[in-house]
């Protein structure tokens, strides 16, 4: 086992890589939108912006593996299809060239005279490199995100967030339409913490903290699961106290700025409260925030890229990687992401059910016919959804997908999975043995 110091930054660095940019402007969002009905909507939020993070992780940890052996009572190809898909979705073609852009645009254009191709190019290969350096030294990802960014992200975070407590700029408003119950705005939070797509991120980054525990000598199920379920908790925590004075400040700022966006809200607290110096803690903080996401991308996907051939090694993939992500972030990010999203959205209730069907694998009976009938109308319903998001279906399918209940909330797919779950599982008897023991090598 890891000591007690190892743990905490072992924790911090699990904050760092789910900690990104979209995690910085959500909570402000989401904060000014509920005003006095804050504490709903900040629980609902925490409750899928980290449990299911957290349970994300621990499954990894459970399983001994990503999300090709959380899926292994699938058809191979369905799993070896679901996991690429994941995998390019999450990291060059989404969430590594977002990274870069939202640091550029949230911290750096608001220092200069307006945004530029040539300061935007400058930005991204300055991050890239940075993320590069820190990509090539796997072995100290621990020591350097653990230990050193992670601390200075908090500060910068605290500094802000406790002063808008302090020194809030307006009253708390009404909350928003939408909002206006107990009821209404937790499930306004719960959908916002759904939509932050950290539940993804858990099968990639877990299998980095995997890696990260065996190069420290720690190669049994049990020893990882115990140590990442500690861990895990530590960032939770971290998490949710961040949300939570990140949605302060939208909560406390809402009715001088006027704007309900992230970014505006964010930018205008740290001018007005703290002048250049309060922008210039906000940059800091979105660049250690973009930076450990990109960071933790990057290396997931240069290890999956490993594993197609033992040619390939970290230096090679990281570099393809770093220039791939790079290349789509001065070029194609906008169009890409009107085409990620829906498939961010299709992939996101698999990896819910996926996660779910984890923890109770050992007790069906039946754990193929379960796997594979759940999942089939998970994915059934979850493309619906995103065919819907794209505005392809006809007349015909869109009037039928709108008659399912929860369309509104995207999880039409919610209840046909759980009565396909209730009726699969129900076929023969419980088995009650348990996941045996091995190494992970």
């Amino acid at each position: 086992m890891l000591n007690r110091k190892d743990i905490f930054a072992l924790g911090f660095m699990i904050f760092a890589l789910f900690f990104g940019a979209g995690n910085l402007i959500f909570p402000p969002e989401l904060g000014a939108l509920a005003g006095t009905q804050f504490l709903p909507a900040m629980l609902g939020f925490i409750v899928t912006g980290v449990g299911l993070p957290l349970a994300g992780l621990i499954a990894v940890a459970w399983v001994g593996g990503g999300i090709s052996t959380l899926a292994n009572p699938l058809p191979k190809f369905v799993s070896a299809l679901l996991t690429f898909a994941l995998y390019v979705a999450i990291g060059p073609f989404f969430g590594i060239p977002r990274t870069s852009v939202v640091t550029y645009e949230l911290g750096v254009v608001p220092f200069l005279s307006g945004p530029s191709q040539t300061s935007l190019v400058i930005s991204s290969t300055i991050f890239f490199l940075v993320t590069l350096y820190l990509v090539l030294r796997p072995g100290k990802l621990l020591d350097i995100i653990g230990r050193f960014i992670t601390p200075l992200l908090l500060v910068a975070l605290a500094t802000l967030s406790i002063s808008s407590i302090i020194n809030p700029l307006s009253p708390v408003q009404r909350p928003a339409a939408g909002y206006d119950t107990f009821t209404d705005a937790f499930i306004q939070g719960f959908l916002q913490g759904y939509l932050t797509l950290d539940a993804l991120g858990a099968l990639v980054f877990g299998v980095i903290i995997l890696h990260t525990l065996h190069a420290r000598g720690l190669k049994h199920r049990t020893a990882q699961l115990q140590t990442v379920t500690r861990a895990g908790l530590i960032a939770a925590v971290s998490l949710t106290l961040v949300y939570t004075g990140l949605g302060f400040i939208g909560r406390n700022s809402f009715g001088a700025v006027g704007a309900v966006d992230g970014p505006s809200l964010l930018q205008q607290y740290a001018d007005d409260t703290f002048g250049t110096f309060g922008l210039m803690i906000l940059g800091v903080a979105i660049l250690l925030a973009c930076l450990t996401t990109s960071v933790g991308l990057v290396t997931a996907f240069s290890e999956y890229l490993m594993t197609f051939s033992k040619r390939l090694s970290l230096p090679v993939t990281g570099i393809f990687t770093t220039i791939l992500g790079f290349a789509i972030s001065i070029v194609g990010l906008k169009t890409l992401l009107s085409i990620a999203v829906p498939v961010l959205m299709f992939l996101y209730p698999i990896v819910i059910v996926l996660i779910g069907l984890t923890f109770i694998r050992s007790f069906l009976k039946k754990p193929t016919l379960v796997y594979r009938t759940t999942l089939f109308v998970t994915a059934f319903f979850s493309l619906w959804s995103a065919l819907h998001s794209l505005k392809v279906l006809p007349g015909a399918l869109t009037a039928v997908y709108k008659v399912f209940p929860l369309v509104e909330q995207n999880l039409a797919w919610l209840l046909p999975v759980l009565i396909t779950f209730i009726v699969s599982s129900s076929i023969g008897h419980v088995s009650k043995d348990s996941i045996p023991e091995k190494r992970i090598g």
